[in-house]
């Protein structure tokens, strides 16, 4: 058997090189196809990505395991520049790059024998939470169905103003100089402790990250400093009333990384979204947390209603 395919009792998964839109540079992703599928027959396909400074051996292929056991195809990616995906400058984030990387993967499942074209189903975490959320928006991709757990929706922690914030801000200009002269980025920690250099310093932030990691090797801790400059521009909620297919939120409720309330708005400002809120923490709702069971069970009520699987 090939190292990078897997065979379970329900499901088989195989490793692709998907086209992005660089020349040059390819998405590395899992697919997973139920072993119940019949010769010929097409399936909805749900395509996956991690959130913010992740990739997807952190934590993603429990969901995919699942969703694929149910009769659901699923691709699996890493945005450029991340995971095992190519890409230079590493570990840079661009709202747009990652956003398009969803778009590439879309028309690429469509283009595929296996997957239903009509059934196609995005979901996304944290940041990529918001990614599938902006997504849902778009008339022209035609999704099905959308879920976002704990989605970052334009509102994040709140940011007090101390020597360690101007540390990091300078640390993103002097980022932002090196990239503009062709130098390496200056990178700071992805997560670090309250207090310390880092994007995501939230209580709690920085051992919840590195535990979604099965192997620690597989989490690099690192970004470049200037795409702190990335989020206070970007608010899926800013197309919410546009949203043209089903979405399910499953918001926490002590979320201090993607506070619920912004997941409340969003449930204001589209008949289309659907609430499903659990008295956790961000990363409660992950495999090997306490909520993620009832994160997941949400997940497939709502894929059954609206997608049912083979």
């Amino acid at each position: 058997m090939s190292p990078t395919e897997e065979h379970n009792e329900d499901f088989e998964k195989t490793h692709l090189l998907i086209p992005s839109v660089t020349p040059g540079w390819s998405l590395d992703a899992w697919k997973y196809l139920p072993k119940a599928r019949r010769a010929g027959q097409v399936l909805p396909v749900i395509i996956m990505a991690h959130g913010l400074c992740a990739n997807k051996l952190m934590g993603l292929a429990p969901y995919a395991e699942t969703f694929a056991s149910l009769g659901y195809a699923v691709v699996v990616f890493d945005y450029r520049r991340w995971g095992a995906s190519a890409g230079t400058p590493r570990h840079i984030v661009y709202v747009s790059e990652q956003l398009d990387d969803y778009r590439t993967v879309i028309k690429y499942c469509r283009q595929q024998p296996e997957f239903d074209p009509h059934k196609v189903i995005l979901w996304g975490t944290s940041f990529s939470g918001g990614h599938v959320v902006t997504l849902a928006s778009e008339r022209e991709l035609n999704l099905s169905a959308v879920i976002a757990q704990c989605p970052y929706l334009g509102t994040g922690p709140s940011t007090k103003f101390s020597w360690t914030f101007v540390k990091i801000l300078w640390k993103g200009v002097q980022d932002v100089v090196r990239q503009t002269l062709g130098l390496r980025p200056t990178y700071i920690p992805a997560v670090a402790h309250p207090g310390e250099v880092g994007y995501l310093t939230a209580p709690g932030c920085k051992d919840s990250m590195i535990g979604i990691a099965t192997d620690k090797r597989d989490f690099p801790n690192e970004v470049s400093a200037s795409s702190l400059f990335e989020l206070p521009f970007y608010n899926p909620n800013a197309s919410g009333a546009r949203i043209t297919c089903p979405v399910l939120i499953v918001a926490l409720e002590h979320d201090n990384l993607c506070p619920i309330s912004a997941a409340v708005e969003l449930k204001t400002l589209s008949p289309k979204v659907e609430l499903v809120t659990i008295p956790a923490g961000h990363f409660d709702a992950y495999p090997g947390f306490p909520s993620h069971n009832q994160s997941l069970e949400a997940m497939k009520a709502f894929l059954a209603e609206h997608v049912p699987s083979i």
